[in-house]
């Protein structure tokens, strides 16, 4: 574990971010498990909480699971540029990444991750009208035979056409430690395979 007065290195660093990142898609509790996931829309940041699917540390890579419906999807077809935010508040390490996403959608890992979703959350993709559409009161916009209950294996087949998977290949990360004793912060860019990593001012 990174400490405050420990002697930092850049390599050290890196390495406990993917591996804290590891742990929060494996462990519900961790304050990993979601993140904020940014995109932009008419020239503003929309930001919202996602749930941290998985992550390749080799190809630099996140992943989170949407409804193809929704407005992120089609903020990333005009701007694939996004943006992830992560605290863990125990560490107190803030995780600022840029990147580029790309939306799989029935596709071979679409269709694999789908397989994969316990029938819970393919309830989620369930919803006749698209998510972000205005109503007259609050609801959740399932169908009344879901509104209590999860689907059977066959009723969550009607979540398959809406499911997709963003990936965010990531480009730059911004390392904050918070301390009393002094605050650290380190910048790591990407140029393709090519890492450049600096220390910065908090």
């Amino acid at each position: 574990m990174v400490e405050a007065t420990a002697d930092l290195s850049l390599e050290t660093i890196l390495s406990e971010v993917w591996w804290l990142l590891e742990q929060g898609v494996r462990d519900r509790r961790s304050p990993l498990h979601t993140g904020i996931f940014a995109t932009i829309r008419d020239g503003f940041p929309e930001m919202r909480t996602v749930v941290l699917r998985s992550v390749d540390a080799t190809a630099r890579k996140l992943f989170c699971h949407t409804d193809i419906r929704s407005a992120k999807v089609e903020d990333l077809r005009h701007h694939a540029n996004c943006a992830w935010l992560f605290y863990h508040p125990e560490r107190k390490i803030q995780l600022r990444f840029l990147g580029t996403a790309t939306v799989h959608h029935q596709t071979p890992l679409a269709e694999a991750r789908w397989k994969d979703t316990q029938l819970m959350s393919r309830r989620c993709y369930a919803t006749t009208l698209p998510p972000g559409t205005l109503v007259e009161a609050p609801t959740s916009g399932l169908p009344e035979y879901l509104t209590h209950r999860s689907p059977t294996l066959e009723e969550s087949e009607i979540g398959a056409a809406h499911f997709a998977v963003i990936e965010t290949t990531v480009h730059f990360l911004d390392w904050l430690l918070l301390d009393a004793k002094g605050h650290r912060r380190a910048k790591f860019f990407w140029h393709g395979e090519t890492l450049s990593a600096s220390w910065a001012i908090p």
